[in-house]
């Protein structure tokens, strides 16, 4: 009897322990890059990008999505050599994105971040 038990216990504890292994969460993550270049091509590096967060989604749990604000450091980024800017939030959000360059002028544009992927935007500087 008291090794039937002992079997049980170590089944019922094995068993615990994978299906507490296969809830695992995925990353839910959502990453933006957003690309600035000319109308020729080339990549604009110092540009100035800004998330804003006017139409975020919500997390599903009752939580806004409108995490952003405009005085945090978290929405704004500089293009590097590439011309790229990269922004990690934690729930998916339709965002404005707004680009400012010194020599190159403005422009605006939109992208949609799923969850757990990386969506890559494309912004031209006319000017």
């Amino acid at each position: 009897m008291l090794r039937s038990l002992k079997v049980f216990v170590l089944l019922s504890a094995s068993t615990m322990l994978m299906v507490a292994s296969s809830c695992k969460r995925e990353d839910a993550t959502c990453t933006a890059v957003i690309k600035v270049i000319r109308p020729t091509g080339v990549a604009v590096s110092g540009a100035n990008v800004t998330m804003i967060s006017n139409w975020a989604l919500t997390s599903g749990e009752g939580e806004p999505a409108g995490y952003l604000s405009d005085t945090s450091k978290t929405n704004k980024k500089i293009t590097d050599a590439n011309g790229e800017a990269r922004f990690q939030f934690k729930y998916p959000a339709i965002l404005d994105i707004e680009v400012t360059h010194i020599a190159f002028g403005a422009a605006e544009d939109l992208i949609k971040l799923e969850p757990g992927e990386t969506v890559t935007k494309t912004v031209i500087l006319e000017q």
